[in-house]
């Protein structure tokens, strides 16, 4: 049978000893528990009836019980629909009979009202920070329910697998190498928001790929972590800070929510020597007190992706890890959800500055003419393309993945070059997709939510910063002159919140008598986003 995330898994922490720990919400648990967790849970799934090619809708943040379901899915040929788990109920809703879901994990102190989730026709799984800690139990679970209002056709997480902690029976792998075992949300290689489908295959190619650039030239130690900040609901968080990680023998910290500060001092308290992020998530921890400090040395590989990220930042942290003798430096690299995340990378082997490192192994990058599939030359400026065995299945809709020369490509939509040592630059992110605390957002989802305002003709959303943070502002023109600007500020605000994930809320509304355009007749982002 092809391998699946689940049996390199399994396979890998076959007759160790010493299996390794996860952390979570101070709480420190064995891999090896977490392995009798996803074998009682894949059982527990298969008798409430789920089969090789449903669909499981993960609405929960990095915890233990997300990565618990994923691997169980992988293992009974599952599909894991993974959302953001403060993704609105009627988006939510959408979600679901979109990837056809037959069942919803979530969270109690995140959903208000379970009884709402009742109306989307699922199979209901209730999770709670109560069922991996140990200490303070009883307090997490008197505050759920100041929090959440509980639904009688939930089934709780932690008794479900008890139901089957105790018996010998197995569930069946159902799961194969080519099989889908997830499904993720991007921002699409034109800026529309887009349902990714990723297999076994490829997320067990990112493995391999990253042992081969860098564990296998640097072993993992026996007690070494690695430092997951990123959300499981990326890519880039599943494939490269959870799977590989857990596939290569690093201990866990899984952190659900992105606070600097507590992540500087888990650095301080733990041999963390990996870490993959995003260029604020690096920028706010550099800015707090407790960054500097001897426990820097401690860090050995650190990823920096998902965002455009400035030579004089990467420098001066540089510095930092150079002061207290830390062999890590701030690899920047390039990817997108289609790839599994990563397909570019700077190593301590291969590194320029400015480039987003050499291809990936079994990746090919090439620069195409903008409006055709002409291979451009070292150091001309094209649409960046890429053919890797990380490649996605496709968008749900089943287009995404363009064919040449009996190879499948990803026309990314971003402008960038290669150098003559095959360096890869980029230039340009042609997608509109905006980056609010390591979430997409797309401006074209609020833009559609701000059309619906009856007086609201046309609208335009842009981020901007304020004081190092990110904000999104929306410019509309109305249909009438008579109205406060006021009023129909506050009125898109709330719409737009009730529609969406709280950080595409902009913060400024702004009326406008006219939309800048361009020659072509389109509205002028670019122009708005410096007004």
């Amino acid at each position: 049978m092809e391998e699946t995330c689940y049996s390199k898994l399994i396979n890998a922490y076959k007759g160790k000893s010493n299996s390794g720990y996860i952390i979570f919400n101070k709480h420190k648990m064995r891999t090896t528990q977490l392995i009798k967790d996803i074998e009682s849970f894949s059982l527990a799934l298969t008798h409430l009836g789920f089969k090789a090619g449903d669909t499981l809708t993960l609405y929960l943040p990095t915890c233990p019980q997300s990565i618990v379901a994923f691997y169980a899915c992988s293992k009974l040929g599952v599909i894991a629909n993974i959302v953001h788990p403060l993704l609105p109920l009627e988006q939510l809703t959408k979600n679901l009979i979109t990837t056809n879901s037959k069942g919803i994990m979530y969270y109690d102190i995140l959903v208000k009202n379970q009884k709402k989730l009742e109306e989307a026709h699922q199979i209901m799984i209730n999770c709670s920070v109560a069922d991996y800690t140990f200490f303070r139990k009883i307090f997490y679970l008197i505050y759920a329910r100041t929090k959440s209002k509980p639904s009688k056709m939930a089934i709780n997480y932690k008794k479900l697998l008890r139901m089957y902690y105790l018996t010998r029976k197995k569930s069946k792998e159902q799961g194969v190498g080519e099989s889908v075992v997830t499904s993720m949300h991007s921002g699409g290689t034109s800026g529309q928001p887009k349902i990714v489908k990723l297999s076994n295959n490829a997320l067990i190619s990112l493995c391999d790929n990253l042992y081969e650039m860098y564990v296998k030239v640097n072993p993992v130690g026996k007690n070494e972590y690695g430092l997951v900040a990123l959300p499981i609901f990326h890519a880039y968080g599943l494939g490269v800070s959870i799977h590989t990680c857990l596939c290569n023998h690093y201990n866990l910290i899984l952190i659900p929510k992105f606070n600097a500060k507590q992540i500087n001092n888990c650095i301080k308290r733990y041999n963390v020597t990996f870490m993959a992020g995003v260029p604020i998530m690096f920028k706010k921890m550099m800015e707090e007190k407790n960054f500097e400090g001897k426990h820097l040395a401690k860090l050995k590989d650190l990823w920096c992706g998902g965002d455009t990220v400035g030579e004089n930042f990467v420098e001066h942290f540089d510095e930092k890890l150079k002061k207290y003798g830390a062999r890590a430096r701030l690899m920047r690299g390039y990817g997108l959800t289609e790839v599994c995340s990563v397909c570019a990378v700077n190593t301590h082997k291969d590194y320029k500055k400015l480039s987003c490192g050499k291809p990936m192994p079994n990746t090919t990058i090439e620069i195409w003419g903008a409006d055709n599939e002409e291979v451009l030359e070292a150091n001309q400026v094209g649409e960046i393309v890429v053919s890797t065995k990380c490649i996605m299945s496709g968008y749900e809709d089943g287009s995404g993945i363009t064919i040449k020369d009996n190879k499948k490509w990803i026309r990314t939509g971003d402008l960038g070059y290669l150098d003559e040592d095959g360096f890869l630059f980029v230039i340009e992110r042609k997608k509109r997709t905006v980056k609010i605390a390591a979430v997409n957002i797309f401006p074209s989802e609020i833009e559609e939510i701000a059309r619906r305002h009856n007086l609201v003709k046309e609208a335009c959303a842009v981020a901007y910063h304020y004081n190092d943070k990110t904000y999104i502002k929306v410019f509309v023109t109305l249909n009438s002159t008579d109205v406060k600007p006021s009023k129909i500020s506050n009125e898109i605000k709330d719409l737009i919140k009730a529609n969406l994930i709280k950080y595409a809320v902009p913060r400024e509304v702004i009326v406008l008598d006219s939309m800048p355009m361009t020659p072509l007749g389109k509205i002028d982002y670019k122009r708005l986003e410096i007004m």
